[in-house]
């Protein structure tokens, strides 16, 4: 089925309404909210990750995780950190 995205108003209220990920049938002032997560290590570093070969936008490059919505649990999950 995918990830289906919540639509949020101007005023970050939901719709009602939702989409599925890279369908982009949002209309003028809907919003979909995502969160990139910057974790900073004790020395000093910072956890970024790499994108897989296989993605079709950017792949190989680095970069801060994120996602939809659930970024936390999006966050780990992609960095096989665990919590």
């Amino acid at each position: 089925m995918g990830e289906i995205w919540d639509i949020y108003d101007v005023d970050k209220q939901l719709t009602g309404r939702t989409m599925k990920r890279n369908d982009w049938n949002m209309k003028d002032g809907d919003y979909h909210l995502t969160v990139l997560g910057i974790i900073k290590r004790p020395d000093n570093t910072f956890l970024i990750t790499q994108r897989v070969l296989t993605k079709a936008w950017a792949p190989g490059h680095w970069e801060v995780s994120g996602g939809a919505c659930q970024a936390e649990r999006h966050l780990f999950r992609l960095s096989a950190v665990k919590y």
